[in-house]
């Protein structure tokens, strides 16, 4: 071994005894990470999250001059690309706004030479710029402001030297600009404006000919005018920010004074009564950066003070004042520090010792934090849970007390009106102690199947109707079986492959259920059995399985192959680096596939793109047995699990959570008790359920009344072409999310993704329209690949997402076809030849499946053949056949053929040419024999 594998073994051996004795870490301090290099160097730049997910980079500094250039940040893959150039020409000093119709308003600034007075929109549907109307007065280094009623607020700037005194204001309803009519006395560059909870524009500081600046004005929508404040304290403060605080309070945090002293104190400005409280000592320091998490804490980034560039980062909570936060990677100032939806705080650009930077890097400062909920009634492991369409969630089957049950319940989330709490359930009509699966229908039922009741290998299956709470049996499958997958496909019938059987050995045959049918189907077998293996539908609709235990029922195995709905084939793929059983694949954002294996000691992520499997980070400590949850923000929340100590499982009470994006892993907040086998559903809330040892929630933590709340959305059902229409409260925010300097964008205007419940890339939805009550969105793009199932809207705005409505799939496109007729089968040397009649009717077949019984062996050909040939039988065994029509839609199988032996030999093709019988050695003799008796014959009649 290795010495760095005698390291990590070492390692790994002390974190699972500390682990085990309570000892282990259960939170990492948050810090920064590399987020890769915006395509080149630059201050005084923009930074602005798209309605998409993604960051747009404009212009800037570059150390020499203006530049016209703008990058693009991925957040999901981490990619940096080359947006299109700002048309006009180089751009500094500017600001961009995002508007309520999704587009980003971008405004005035410096070509390095004058100022500017054009405008540009950028549209992230189409990936382009176009110009609208210019602002009346040129300006850089001014602030833009979003109103609560879509409009923007530009105020002060730099004019080639001169400070600006105007205000005006762009109406997107119009795409034109009017000056404010009452100005203030003398202009201001260098200050802040911010938007108070009831709609006015609060404007302190700054600095002009006459020097620092210590006034403070409110700008008021309703009649355009200005009104007075009470001077800051402390005298003049310029190159600060100010974030307004959930508590309706403004924090102004670091800057200089007069003379160009750095502020050692920050003040805090309450608006309900206009006063100033006791100001607060922190980090003196100006040109930073600050941002409004959403727990309500403000992260204060780099700058620069006395000594030169900051790398330090301090943290301000209303409650008990700054606190440290870990260091930039690199000293900055003049950066952007955006806070991204998914609560990441990313920071870009700015000048540091070297000079002017392009590197980027990203912190998340929340910790998912656990919460208590409803007590679980009875603890219970290796059960189901399933979201229902109603938010709530179905817990069936399992141990409870060593001993398994039918017994059912429900969990409803807490709401506005109702606390959470446990449902009582009507039971399963019998036990299924683990190896079950739960599917949710299309109709919003589950399909629960399989599993293993006492002693014995289940083939039964039933339905849960949550509007009736009653169970219904539904027709049971064709092969008994445990540990096996259950997928819903997306043309909305659920793929059942592998498992164990009674034996118990594993299973290659696979099988669908089609909800509108009420009917099992045999479709083709995988090409090796398989149980305890995991099945992923890609986002091609394919539908990925990976290893699991093979024939004999121990060895794990590292092969992988694909299912293709619409033709029924499996086909092989790339193997993983190691065979796994009992491990998890779980659906990314980017369309990855992250594979965890079964007891956390290795980690893979295939790239369906690529065809190809990389190595992932690996956890921290290894145990089994655990579960993994994507979250919205797409990181793998891991909770639980069990280690061996001397042979014995000892629960966990660990949890971590993966960043695909930077391929680390970072621990969570540890479950109250220790547990395994346990379930783990993210809810309709995005807090995610662990149920088992008691029941508890995860989340990141988030300020009470302040996250948007969504009551409502039309339609129902998601289809391409639709426009969705959302209602609700708060659709807007309360705050500009990132508050401070001139740099910082506006970020109140709202975000909508929708994504299915079963995990995979998430679709963004750009306004149309929105305010504080309603979001209409775009129309849903043509061949935007919707599938069946449930799918998760959720809204975000300031970094915090709302409660996620639960909307339906559109039903198949395509209907199920008609069962093929007139099914013959010819046998031959162990292979039976099978003909049909193609489907008179329906929806044209894509493909045809031909399964043998007993065995499964299977043959597949694409519509229009009508013959196949099933290899691979055993001679003298009497088999029958079914032949299947598939498509997107669903399948449709003809009755079983009556029983068929192949046998050695050729025998008559009834389709094709007569092949030429064969005789025993007896048959030969006795025709030897007739012919030698025919010719005695022949010869008494010869004429010589």
């Amino acid at each position: 071994m290795t010495n760095t594998a005698w390291a990590d073994t070492a390692r790994r051996l002390v974190h699972t005894a500390a682990l085990c004795l309570g000892l282990a870490s259960t939170a990492q301090a948050a810090g920064w990470q590399s987020a890769g290099i915006v395509n080149g160097a630059r201050n005084q730049h923009t930074a602005t999250e798209l309605p998409d997910g993604h960051v747009l980079v404009t212009g800037g500094f570059d150390g020499t001059a203006a530049i016209a250039t703008t990058g693009i940040l991925d957040p999901v893959t981490g990619n940096w690309s080359d947006g299109p150039n700002l048309p006009g020409g180089n751009r500094m000093g500017h600001t961009a706004t995002p508007l309520r119709n999704g587009q980003v308003l971008i405004a005035g600034g410096s070509n390095g030479t004058s100022a500017l007075a054009t405008a540009l929109l950028f549209d992230a549907q189409t990936g382009q710029f176009t110009t609208t109307g210019n602002l009346p007065t040129w300006r850089s280094q001014h602030t833009a402001t979003l109103l609560q009623d879509g409009r923007v607020f530009v105020m002060g700037g730099d004019q080639n030297g001169g400070a600006v005194s105007y205000a005006e204001i762009y109406n997107p309803a119009t795409r034109t600009w009017t000056q404010n009519a009452a100005t203030l006395s003398g202009g201001r560059r260098n200050h802040t404006a911010t938007l108070l909870p009831d709609g006015r524009v609060l404007v302190a500081g700054g600095e002009n000919a006459t020097g620092a600046l210590d006034s403070m004005y409110i700008w008021n929508p309703a009649n355009g005018q200005w009104t007075a404040g009470p001077a800051l304290p402390g005298g003049p403060r310029w190159q600060h920010t100010a974030t307004l605080l959930p508590n309706g309070n403004v924090l102004f945090a670091g800057g200089r004074g007069a003379g160009g002293t750095y502020k050692p104190l920050a003040d805090v400005y309450n608006t309900n009564t206009g006063t100033w409280a006791a100001s607060i000592a922190h980090a003196p320091r100006a040109r930073h950066a600050a941002t409004l998490l959403p727990d309500g804490r403000v992260l204060i980034t780099g700058g620069d003070d006395a000594a030169g560039f900051v790398a330090a980062s301090e943290v301000y909570t209303p409650a008990s004042g700054f606190a440290a936060y870990p260091a930039l990677i690199w000293p900055r100032r003049q950066h952007t520090a955006v806070l991204l939806h998914t609560g990441t705080v990313l920071a870009v650009g700015g000048t540091g010792p070297a000079g002017v930077m392009p590197w980027a890097e990203t912190t998340h400062p929340a910790t998912f934090t656990q919460r208590p909920t409803a007590t679980l009634p009875e603890n219970r492991a290796r059960h189901a849970a399933t979201l229902m369409p109603s938010g709530n969630v179905l817990v069936a089957g399992g141990t409870t007390a060593s001993t398994g049950t039918a017994s059912a319940l429900r969990y409803r989330p807490e709401s506005a009106s109702a606390s959470s709490t446990w449902l009582g359930t009507a039971p399963m009509s019998q036990v299924r102690n683990f190896g079950h699966t739960q599917t949710l229908l299309p109709d919003g039922r589950v399909l629960t199947a399989g599993g293993w009741g006492p002693g014995v290998a289940l083939n039964t299956a039933e339905i849960y109707d949550e509007a009736t709470d009653a169970w219904t049996g539904a027709p049971p499958m064709q092969r008994a079986r445990f540990g096996h997958t259950a997928t819903l496909l997306p043309g909305g019938s659920v793929l059942v492959a592998g498992g164990s059987s009674s034996t118990p050995l594993p299973m290659a045959y696979a099988e669908t259920y089609d909800n509108a049918s009420h009917q099992w189907q045999a479709t083709g077998s995988m090409s090796t059995p398989r149980s305890g293996h995991t099945a992923t539908v890609l986002p091609d609709g394919r539908l990925m399985v990976t290893g699991g235990t093979d024939s004999n029922g121990t060895t794990p195995q590292a092969s992988v192959e694909f299912y293709t709905p619409a033709t029924r084939q499996w086909t092989p793929g790339p193997a993983m680096d190691t065979p796994r059983s009992g491990h998890k694949a779980i659906a990314l954002l980017d369309g990855r596939v992250l594979v965890l294996h079964g007891d956390l000691s290795s980690a893979q992520i295939y790239d369906p793109a690529a065809n190809a499997w990389s190595g992932a980070a690996l956890p921290q400590a290894p145990r089994s047995a655990y579960t993994a949850t994507l979250l919205p923000d797409g990181r793998v929340f891991v909770a639980g699990g069990y280690v061996l100590v001397g042979g014995n499982p000892v629960n966990s009470t660990r949890t971590e959570l993966y960043d695909p994006v930077r391929n680390t892993w970072e621990d969570g907040q540890s479950l109250d008790a220790a547990c395994s086998s346990h379930t783990a559903t993210l809810l309709a809330t995005g807090r995610v359920l662990v149920a088992g040892c008691g029941a508890s929630l995860f989340d990141d933590p988030v300020q009470p009344g302040r996250a948007p709340a969504i009551t409502g959305a039309s339609p129902a059902t998601l289809a391409a072409g639709d426009t969705l229409t959302l209602s609700g409260l708060r659709l807007t925010g309360d705050s500009e999310g990132s508050g401070g300097g001139t740099s910082q964008s506006a970020s109140h205007a709202p975000m909508v993704s929708v994504q299915h419940a079963d995990g995979g890339p998430a679709l963004w939805l750009t306004a149309q329209e929105s305010s504080a009550t309603g979001f209409t969105s775009r129309a849903i793009a043509a061949g935007t690949p919707l599938r069946p199932g449930l799918y998760r809207v959720t809204l975000y705005v300031n970094g915090l997402p709302s409660n996620s409505l639960l909307l339906n799939g559109p039903p198949s496109a395509v209907g199920a076809p008609n069962a093929p007729t007139d099914v013959t089968a010819t046998p031959g040397n162990a292979q039976v030849t099978v003909r049909w009649q193609a489907p008179v009717g329906g929806t044209p077949p894509a493909s045809y499946t031909v399964t043998a019984q007993p065995g499964g062996a299977s043959c597949t050909v694409q519509h229009p053949a009508t013959t196949c040939t099933v290899t691979g039988l055993t001679n003298g065994v009497t088999y029958t056949f079914t032949v299947t029509a598939n498509n997107t839609g669903g399948s449709a199988s003809a009755p079983p053929t009556g029983g068929v032996a192949p046998a050695p030999g050729p025998v008559v093709d009834p389709g094709g040419a007569q092949a030429i019988p064969t005789l025993s050695e007896w048959g030969v003799l006795l025709l030897a024999a007739l012919m030698l008796l025919a010719g005695l014959r022949a010869r008494r009649f010869v004429v010589v």
